[in-house]
């Protein structure tokens, strides 16, 4: 099937067969089919494996199962305890070769747990597809077993066992013995002795299965009649059951797989940083774009607008200047009418002072270079028949209010004959205003 007709839920099983790696397709609702049987025990050689969500289930041989009761009933508790039980045992794995551990709880013994923890040896190069899986598991996991008897099948050419409990597998591992026969009993019955002293079980099973899977060849009669002795019991062919996906899944996880998730995850965290980036950038251009037009287009409107009203503002800064060339003379504080009459009323009319000359300047001078200066200065001269006559008329100059802004500069009379001639200068505090 292509990957174009893949249905949509469709997982692909890895599981060591007989001789070797066989390839399940299927659903877990509606079940697996083989799809491919080979004879290659390297994993890592197998191709022409379907399309599909890849697992893969460890074969027995790479697995220790090291089942014990937990002296208690509370789940979040086993984990702890399978901790401290596989380190007891000298089992736990290195920390760098990535989750090579995992706990299941296969049933109770009154208050306590029947626990069963597995240790996954380290892969070795073959022992990975070159398709990275999804998920894995264990091979005695996904074979349904039934409440009682011994399980006996093959896997890559090598004769393995699993006991269950309630369904589950309790504990599983792979035989020494090359051949069924009298010494394939006689392991198997060691271990389920070991399972008994440990309270695992109550007492042995007393008939054991020999699982053949369709097309393979059955062992001979012979054969189980010396199975059967060796183990205690007597022993049968039957047909090895369809595997299935457990329905809670392991979390085994090998270092390399690990690191290859994680070297993805950083690509594609990467590569989704670098899309924002560039949708942060493109927005940002399009925002910019939006708003240049706009404020293109609001110039425009402006300088539409400004064309409209231009004259009359060149108009009114006409009227502007023109303002400011005539603003010294029709300004009441500083006219050279009103300034006059302030001298008249600071000389108070006294008959011995007369004002020979007076100079008032409110004007707007212009250099060369076209820079308005404003000079505002009240220049008088005059005489008095008496010294304190001049100096009453500068004290009175000073007082007088409407020259509050301006400086006075008043040197002492000087006598001229039977006279004093005095020469009085004032400017507008500020020096000279600049307009």
């Amino acid at each position: 099937m292509s990957s174009k007709s893949k249905k949509k839920g469709e997982e692909v099983l890895l599981l060591p067969g007989a001789q070797g790696w066989e390839a399940w397709k299927g659903t877990p609702d509606t079940g697996f089919s083989l799809a491919l049987r080979t004879e290659i025990t390297r994993v890592l050689e197998v191709g022409g494996i379907p399309s599909g969500e890849l697992a893969m289930a460890f074969p027995v041989r790479d697995v220790s199962s090291l089942p014990f009761r937990a002296p208690t009933g509370d789940d979040a508790l086993l984990s702890d305890l399978a901790d401290m039980h596989l380190e007891r045992l000298g089992m736990r794995p290195p920390i760098d070769a990535g989750i090579l551990t995992d706990i299941f709880k296969v049933g109770t013994r009154g208050e306590e747990s029947l626990v069963a923890p597995i240790v996954l040896a380290p892969p070795v190069e073959g022992d990975l597809p070159r398709r990275s899986p999804k998920k894995f598991d264990i091979s005695a996991r996904c074979l349904p077993m039934p409440a009682e008897g011994v399980l006996v099948w093959q896997e890559l050419g090598r004769w393995v066992f699993a006991l269950a409990e309630a369904g589950q597998a309790l504990h599983f591992q792979a035989l020494a013995s090359p051949a069924l026969g009298e010494d394939t009993g006689r392991e198997i019955r060691l271990t389920l002795s070991q399972l008994q002293m440990q309270g695992l079980i109550d007492s042995p099973p007393r008939h054991c299965f020999v699982w053949v899977s369709e097309g393979e060849a059955s062992p001979g009669t012979e054969e189980l009649e010396q199975l059967g002795t060796g183990f205690g019991g007597t022993a049968a062919v039957a047909t090895k059951p369809v595997p299935v996906l457990p329905p809670r899944g392991s979390q085994l996880l090998p270092a390399d797989v690990r690191a290859e998730r994680v070297a993805r995850r950083k690509k594609q965290q990467m590569i989704l940083g670098v899309a924002a980036l560039v949708l942060f950038y493109v927005g940002l251009i399009a925002f910019l774009g939006v708003t240049l037009s706009k404020a293109r287009a609001e110039a425009a409107k402006n300088t539409a607008a400004y064309e409209e009203i231009a004259p009359k503002a060149r108009l009114g800064e006409d009227h502007k200047r023109k303002w400011t060339e005539i603003q010294p003379i029709v300004e009441q504080d500083h006219n050279p009418v009103e300034l006059l009459y302030l001298c008249m009323l600071a000389r108070d009319g006294e008959e011995g002072l007369r004002l020979n000359r007076a100079d008032i300047f409110n004007q707007l001078q212009v250099d060369s270079e076209g820079k308005l200066t404003l000079i505002r200065d009240v220049r008088l001269q005059g005489q008095s028949d008496e010294l304190k006559q001049a100096t009453a008329f500068d004290e009175a100059l000073k007082r007088e209010s409407g020259f509050a802004s301006y400086l006075w500069s008043c040197p002492p009379p000087q006598a001229k004959g039977d006279k004093w001639g005095f020469s009085y200068e004032a400017r507008l505090r500020g020096v000279d205003e600049e307009n």
